[in-house]
Order: C-alpha cells, then structure tokens, then sequence
C-alpha cells in the first residue's frame, strides 16, 4: 500500500478496491439527515465498499453545501476547504500506517472515509463558530488547549518515528524508507493544519486544534 493522496472523498473512494460500484449521492437527503441515518435509508444490500460509499458521499454533499453557506466569506471558505484537504490526508495516512503496523488488511483503507463524516462535522462547527463572537473569545483555556493539542501532536509524531517491529511482529511490512517518507509527510501536514489555524487563543482556533487529537489510530498500534 502506498501514500494516498487524499485530496477528495472520492478521490480515496476511488483507491478502495471494493468500491468498483457506488451508488450516486443524494445529497438532498444527506443535508437533512444525519450520516448513520443516511446509510441505513440508501444501503439496499449492505456491504463494505457500500459503507464506505455512503460515508463518502455524506462527508461531500455536507461539504458543499458548507462550502455554499460560506460563499459570503471567501476567506474561512477556503480556510476549510485548505483545512479538510490537509485532515483528511492525515487521517489516510494514520489508516496506512496502521496498515503497514498491521501487514496489511482491509479494515485500515475502509476506516478512512468513514472517518470523514465526523470529520465533516467538526469542520462545519468550526465554521460556525469562527462567523460568530463566541469565536473570537479568548482565554486561558483555549490557549491551554491550544498548546496540549500541539504536544499530544508531537508526541504522536515521536511515537511513529520511534516504531520498529519487534521480532514477534512477523506480520509487519515496514520498509524503513517507507516509513520514514510517510513519517515525513504526516509531520509536514501538522504543521500545514497549524499553520492554516495560526496561533490567536481564541475558541474557534482552539476547536480547530481538536482536530489533530481526534486520531484514526493510535501511533503505538495499541488497536
């Protein structure tokens, strides 16, 4: 398995090898319910790949219409647009590094884009709180969860960086190499989130550093 680019939902729908036949959004339906909800009403047989489906095509009907609800603000627009892109290239990469911990298996790829409704959801109250006043308080608090959310961040990146397979996982397909670029790439991409959030204490900044805590995995494969 190689890096994903996860630059879209569909896009990593598209790398899933049991989503060969997906069921068009409805995304008048999405907007009005939620993910679970919508699952059960679209899934005419359930299977994997239609999980993943109905996930995916949730998370992108929910981003367009967030993204028409921001056309008035085209900054935050492509805050979160820049935001969504960055997070969801994370969570892939959290999905292949417990793949290659794991040497393999279908349920890393598949957790992917079911991570993304949540996801979706964040970002969407992130927008919400960023156009009001609630938005721009600051406090001790936010600053405090600002700064955890850095550490617990960088811990989670020497956590990947220290892994080695230890001699009973004979079931890994670390590459050292590999590893290491992927590595690269994650820590590159936190800062790129940081950097997107910036550094002002307020509450809105400090919801958006929650993201980066909200893992598909844990680094020490304790899973």
């Amino acid at each position: 398995m190689r890096l994903l680019p996860a630059l879209t939902v569909t896009a990593l729908l598209a790398l899933c090898p049991l989503a060969a036949a997906q069921t068009p959004a409805n995304c008048a339906l999405a907007n009005a319910v939620d993910s679970g909800s919508y699952a059960t009403l679209t899934i005419d047989t359930w299977s994997e790949a239609d999980e993943d489906n109905a996930a995916g095509n949730w998370a992108d009907c929910r981003a367009a219409a967030l993204r028409r609800s921001l056309s008035g603000n085209p900054k935050l627009s492509a805050r979160i647009d820049g935001l969504r892109r960055q997070m969801q290239q994370l969570r892939a990469l959290e999905g292949q590094f417990a793949y290659i911990r794991a040497g393999g298996g279908t349920l890393y790829s598949h957790a992917i884009p079911r991570s993304f409704p949540y996801l979706e959801e964040q970002l969407s109250g992130l927008a919400a709180l960023a156009r009001t006043t609630l938005g721009a308080q600051t406090g001790q608090r936010y600053a405090a969860l600002i700064a955890q959310a850095r550490t617990d961040h960088a811990a989670y990146v020497a956590t990947l960086r220290a892994y080695r397979p230890t001699p009973d996982e004979t079931y890994s397909s670390y590459n050292a190499a590999e590893w290491k670029q992927l590595v690269d790439r994650y820590e590159a991409l936190g800062r790129a989130v940081m950097g997107t959030l910036g550094t002002r204490g307020d509450a809105a900044t400090a919801l958006g550093y929650a993201m980066l805590t909200t893992t598909l995995f844990p680094a020490d494969g304790e899973f």
